[in-house]
């Protein structure tokens, strides 16, 4: 290859990334100390309950959620609490750690740990302390940052 062509060949691939560059669209914004935690405050409640009291959960789950989580929780949502109420199950979140995985100012990917403690007739009644991980994707819904997708880790 000539020192022409290769000059010509730089030129064109310095030109082509220089327009690549001016079109990109500008990186969207990181997302919000909000948005961190809503995903904090879901894993929380979604880890929390008692099942003499299921309906309070429940409760607060419809309303920390949207789109197609909040209607299979509808959904799954008796077999979850006839599951608790056999057991006699009760459920304390005693800590979470939240972090941002991704996302910008409408919708974002939290990855949620939390440390619970579980009596139930599984446990004897006696406290049983383990750790629940998830990733929930949070929807920027009118303002409010809403959880539309958990998946177990």
């Amino acid at each position: 290859m000539s020192r022409t062509t290769i000059a010509a060949t730089l030129l064109l691939s310095a030109a082509t990334c220089s327009a690549a560059l001016t079109a990109a669209p500008v990186a969207a914004a990181a997302p919000p100390e909000e948005a961190r935690l809503a995903g904090c405050e879901f894993g929380t409640a979604a880890t929390t309950y008692d099942y003499a009291r299921f309906g309070d959960h429940a409760r607060r789950v419809r309303e920390l959620s949207t789109g197609d989580f909040r209607a299979e929780f509808e959904n799954f949502r008796p077999n979850i609490q006839s599951g608790a109420e056999a057991a006699h199950a009760r459920a304390q979140a005693d800590s979470a750690d939240c972090r941002v995985v991704s996302g910008d100012d409408n919708r974002a990917e939290v990855a949620v740990d939390v440390v619970r403690t579980v009596t139930s007739d599984e446990t004897d009644g006696m406290p049983q302390t383990g750790r629940v991980s998830m990733t929930v994707t949070v929807d920027n819904v009118d303002g409010r940052w809403l959880v539309s997708k958990v998946q177990s880790n």
